[in-house]
């Protein structure tokens, strides 16, 4: 047990998650003015699934990544020796049974949209892991790589509204909720990989597209996530600290040993977009 709360710690701090998973949480619930017909069970499910997705992809990625961080991170959980490869095998399999498990509690609750939702979304977790099956040319392709990981989002914020809003969680502000989401997220990722001393074995964008590649990157996905918050109608909220991020995004392509400070903005953008909805409700 001291070994999985040391790995907790390090790899999967619950605060920085509930904070995660709260903002994706209150953006589906709150999405539609409409009050849910069981808001607290909304909220309560929501972040349940949510949660058991993110720590279900952090275990896979922990085991994915295994070789490349023997030699770029060995002082990490899993290469350190201190979670063997073996429990974490076992553990990913468990959750994702329990994932499974989950989608059929809530379509016995009578939430059988967001259940249905909630299976789909497990089933593509695991083509993820499988990386669809084409692994070796996923990787010759990081961006597109990307794109494959990162599209669940549109989904995920789908989840709790359809758990809040069963007769309208499919209408075109969710989709547009989902992109909002996407962009935010997508961006986070990018600019959280710009160490210009990053190992060779990692093959960061940086290192595979260079910084001119890799900006033009991060300036296509913030756009996307402004966009997204534009069909919302929610621009004072989303656009300006997007165009921070990006601006200083620009600032790293002249000057790479900021990349810290890139990271800190794509953070601040990822969760301003993420709670984009109840955040709209303070410029109103």
């Amino acid at each position: 047990m001291a070994r999985w709360l040391s790995y907790l710690k390090e790899r999967f701090p619950l605060v920085t998650y509930l904070l995660l998973v709260g903002a994706m949480t209150s953006s589906g619930v709150l999405l539609y003015p409409r009050a849910a017909s069981s808001p607290t069970s909304a909220w309560i499910l929501a972040g349940v699934g949510l949660l058991l997705f993110f720590f279900e992809l952090r275990l896979m990625d922990e085991w994915k990544d295994f070789e490349k961080d023997k030699i770029a991170h060995p002082g990490r959980p899993l290469p350190s020796g201190l979670i063997p490869v073996g429990e974490v095998r076992s553990v990913v399999i468990a959750g994702m049974l329990a994932m499974v498990a989950f989608a059929g509690v809530l379509a016995a609750l009578g939430h059988h949209s967001a259940g249905a939702l909630y299976f789909a979304i497990t089933v593509y977790l695991a083509l993820m892991f499988k990386e669809f099956f084409v692994g070796k040319r996923l990787a010759a392709m990081p961006f597109f790589y990307g794109v494959t990981h990162q599209v669940i989002l549109v989904p995920l914020m789908a989840f709790p509204a359809a758990l809040a809003h069963p007769g309208r969680w499919l209408e075109t502000r969710t989709v547009w909720l989902g992109v909002t989401a996407l962009g935010g997220f997508f961006t986070y990722e990018l600019c959280r990989k710009l160490d210009p001393k990053a190992h060779p074995v990692l093959q960061t964008y940086p290192q595979v597209y260079g910084r001119g590649g890799t900006l033009l990157r991060i300036l296509l996905t913030g756009s996307f996530g402004m966009l997204g918050a534009t069909f919302l109608h929610l621009e004072k909220t989303c656009i300006p600290v997007m165009s921070v991020v990006l601006a200083s995004a620009i600032a790293w392509s002249f000057r790479p040993n900021l990349h810290k400070i890139v990271e800190l903005m794509a953070t601040i953008g990822l969760l301003v977009h993420l709670a984009c909805i109840p955040l709209s409700k303070l410029f109103q």
